[in-house]
């Protein structure tokens, strides 16, 4: 990934000038928490650092919105906002990396509470763009001009890059919330699938289920967030505890000093170590059992170390594999693949070494909806300059 220039605009016009006044091939990044996602980069003419891009512009505490650029880091927000009782309801495991607003709406990275508020593409209500050709594009919040018929926001969520660049976000805030108890319990796989079904189906409204393994023990840990005020919450905590125990897991909440280091657990799970190649596989939350079980079956056949980050009660599951040796590893993933694409779901290869690089197909066969997403793209970037290789082959090949 990399290029021969590096860049860091610090404003709208920056940007726009710096890609009119360029040719070639183009990276985007942020704090790079997310560049091993989808397809390799090729080596790129010019990489736009977006990290000057930074600060909070506006801020309407009354209305529960923020206007901010797109370079600043996550946790700078939720500093800003928290001052006043407000929070972008957004937890994703790279926000201690640094990870920035612009780069997770490229991403379309979210966490646990994705359950209760949504991902990014929810909670976003006007976009800045700067397209290849410099080209300034702006729709929802502050609308200055808009593209006709795109919601751009919702565009380049999961774009990765291969769009536009971000530039600027107005997202919609919520109020801090003013109780929190997290509720764990052991289970094993089935146990969990069962319990967020009913957790889904009962009206207690968890913020997040989410269940991980630490070892090669068929169990796991079951991790239920609930939030509100303290009253609601009591009682939340109670029937949580019931619902689960129902489900077979003896459940209790967390003692309060242990609890951010619990999720803190939990998030470096989810973003796994250097050697290891993490996928992410998306299905049904019914399919959380079938999914675990024919990951450890492919795993023990290959000779691979598998551990397994589920959000339960929403179908998307990481798995981070660590092997004697790339084949293995890749065999792995094909599998789980397999299994994934025969149940309508998907993998996607987020992070892996150098020596799986070369191996592994990071994307998978394209959906039925390619064409469409190749005459959006060609709209906004004809010559495929933005990030080329990230959806090969489902793109075709850059021009630029």
């Amino acid at each position: 990934m990399n290029a021969r220039v590096v860049e860091r605009p610090t404003s709208v016009e920056e940007a726009s000038q710096l890609l009119r006044d360029t040719d070639g091939t183009v990276l985007l990044r942020g704090a790079g928490t997310a560049l091993g996602w989808g397809g390799p980069v090729a080596g790129t003419d010019l990489t736009v650092d977006t990290r000057a891009l930074t600060g909070v512009l506006d801020h309407t505490a009354a209305d529960m919105t923020a206007s901010v650029r797109a370079g600043t880091p996550l946790a700078e927000l939720q500093a800003a906002v928290g001052e006043h009782g407000q929070w972008l309801a957004l937890d994703p495991p790279t926000e201690a990396a640094g990870a920035t607003l612009g780069g997770l709406l490229a991403a379309g990275d979210s966490g646990p509470s994705r359950l209760r508020y949504g991902n990014l593409r929810d909670l976003v209500i006007g976009v800045t763009l700067v397209l290849p050709d410099g080209t300034v594009a702006r729709s929802g919040g502050h609308v200055i001009k808009n593209v006709a018929g795109y919601d751009l926001a919702k565009l380049v969520h999961g774009s990765m890059g291969s769009l536009a660049l971000v530039a600027e976000v107005v997202v919609r805030l919520h109020p801090r919330p003013a109780e929190s108890v997290t509720t764990v319990g052991e289970a094993d796989a089935d146990q969990a699938a069962d319990a967020a079904a009913r957790l889904t189906a009962s009206t207690l409204e968890p913020t997040a289920v989410e269940w991980f393994t630490t070892g090669d023990d068929a169990t796991g840990r079951l991790v239920v967030r609930s939030d509100g005020s303290p009253v609601a919450v009591a009682v939340a905590a109670a029937g949580v505890e019931a619902v689960l125990g129902a489900a077979g897991v003896r459940a209790s909440s967390c003692p309060p000093a242990e609890v951010p280091g619990l999720w803190d657990e939990l998030a470096r799970a989810v973003v796994g170590e250097q050697d290891e190649t993490v996928v992410r596989v998306a299905t049904l939350p019914s399919d959380l059992a079938a999914t675990v079980a024919h990951a450890r079956r492919a795993a023990e056949a290959a000779g691979v170390r598998v551990r397994l980050v589920c959000s339960a009660a929403l179908g998307l599951h990481t798995l981070r594999l660590a092997g004697s040796t790339p084949a293995a590893v890749v065999a792995v993933v094909n599998g789980i693949r397999g299994h994934a694409l025969a149940r309508g779901g998907s993998v996607l290869v987020r992070h892996r070494p150098d020596d799986v690089d070369t191996l592994v197909d990071a994307l998978g066969p394209p959906p039925s909806s390619v064409a469409l997403l190749r005459r959006v793209r060609d709209q906004f970037d004809p010559t495929g300059r933005f990030a080329p290789g990230r959806f090969e082959p489902w793109y075709g090949r850059s021009t630029a």
